[in-house]
């Protein structure tokens, strides 16, 4: 990836986080963290690890730091989620009244699937348990994700996660 499209998109948050008034609600260092985030996780060789997002992304700062901040930084992420509702549904309503079609409501339940803890471990999974994969037709060791998802045409948005 070249660093000119990095620098792109990194204007190009920074302007959508102003349209979406964060900076009202959150500091800039939370603002830089959230920033790197969502570039580093939206980039091609992003495979779902903090090391991944923190090499994609180009971020200046050491790779702990965007761990202590999701883990321990001041931060709410419960008003967060609430902006993302927002705009999610600003989108599909908007595309529902374009193309005079529907406004669709999917719920989507999945199951992570874990590696079982062995007897040997010290830590074992956080949250991680016994679950029933309707895949496989059995119980599997791993986390219980149920979405909501909202979708307008071509247009789908992820609207709320629980696991």
């Amino acid at each position: 990836m070249s660093h000119t499209y990095t620098l792109t998109q990194q204007n190009h948050w920074n302007n959508l986080f102003q349209q979406w008034k964060l900076p009202l609600y959150f500091t800039k260092p939370v603002l830089h963290h959230i920033r790197y985030f969502v570039d580093g996780m939206l980039s091609l060789g992003f495979s779902r690890t903090l090391t991944d997002i923190h090499r994609e992304s180009l971020q200046d700062r050491d790779c702990r730091t965007l761990s202590h901040f999701l883990s321990h930084g001041s931060w709410d992420a419960q008003f967060l989620q609430c902006i993302v509702q927002r705009i999610a549904f600003q989108q599909i309503k908007a595309n529902a009244l374009r193309e005079h079609g529907p406004m669709l409501v999917i719920l989507d339940d999945t199951v992570c699937e874990k590696t079982k803890p062995s007897s040997q471990a010290t830590h074992t999974i956080q949250g991680a348990s016994f679950q029933h994969s309707h895949l496989k037709g059995q119980n599997v060791y791993g986390h219980a994700v149920v979405q909501a998802l909202l979708r307008s045409g071509d247009q789908v948005y992820p609207f709320a996660t629980e696991r």
